[in-house]
C-alpha cells in the first residue's frame, strides 16, 4: 500500500504500532456511536484483523495524519475489496474529538476515492452509515453516493428504533 497525501492530510499504511491509538479510537463513545459494530474493541481482536484481513489484502487500512502536526487523528480503510468484481466498502472514523468539525472527513474521502478509483480500479465503493449521523449522510450524497434501493436496515439500539442506510458510488 502507498501512502497517500494531500494538502493537509497523508494517510499512512496501519502498523500493529498504531494498535493503542486504534483502541482508544474506536472505543470513544463519539466513536463507537457511529459504528454498526458497538462492542468494544479489544487488542487481540485488533491484531487478529491486522494478522488476517490487512496482511492478507483483503482490507487495506491507513491512519489519517495531519501533515502540518504530524499528528495521527484516526483512521480509514476499505474492506469486503472484492477485486474480480472491483468492489469494496469504505469506512473512516475520526477518534480524536478535538480534530472533529475540521474537514478532514471530506478531505480523506475524496483521498480514499481518488485511491479507490486509480491505484485499486475499483468500479463501486459502498458503505453503510447510520440514518442518524446527518453530517455523514450529507457528506456521502454530496460526494455522489446514493441509496442502494431496498437495503435500509432497522434495528432497535438502547431501545430505540435506528436505521442503517447501503449507499454506493459507481465511478
Amino acid at each position: 500500500m502507498d501512502r497517500l497525501e494531500s494538502e493537509r492530510i497523508l494517510l499512512r499504511p496501519i502498523t500493529a504500532d498504531d494498535t493503542a491509538d486504534i483502541l482508544r479510537w474506536r472505543n470513544a463513545p463519539h466513536v463507537m456511536e457511529h459504528f454498526i459494530i458497538r462492542t468494544p474493541l479489544t487488542e487481540q481482536q485488533h491484531l487478529n484483523w491486522l494478522k488476517e484481513q490487512v496482511g492478507k489484502g483483503y482490507v487495506e487500512q491507513f491512519i489519517i495524519v495531519v501533515r502540518e502536526s504530524g499528528r495521527a487523528i484516526g483512521s480509514q480503510y476499505f474492506h469486503h475489496i472484492d477485486r474480480e468484481k472491483k468492489t469494496a466498502e469504505f469506512g473512516i472514523f475520526i477518534g480524536e474529538p478535538d480534530a472533529l468539525g475540521k474537514g478532514y472527513g471530506p478531505e480523506v474521502l475524496d483521498l480514499a476515492l481518488r485511491h479507490a478509483r486509480e491505484k485499486m480500479g475499483l468500479k463501486t465503493v459502498t458503505l453503510r452509515v447510520i440514518a442518524d449521523n446527518e453530517v455523514a449522510c450529507k457528506l456521502y450524497s454530496g460526494r455522489g453516493f446514493k441509496l442502494i434501493p431496498e437495503s435500509t436496515q432497522t434495528r432497535e439500539y438502547n431501545g430505540r428504533e435506528e436505521k442503517i442506510y447501503h449507499m454506493e458510488l459507481v465511478f
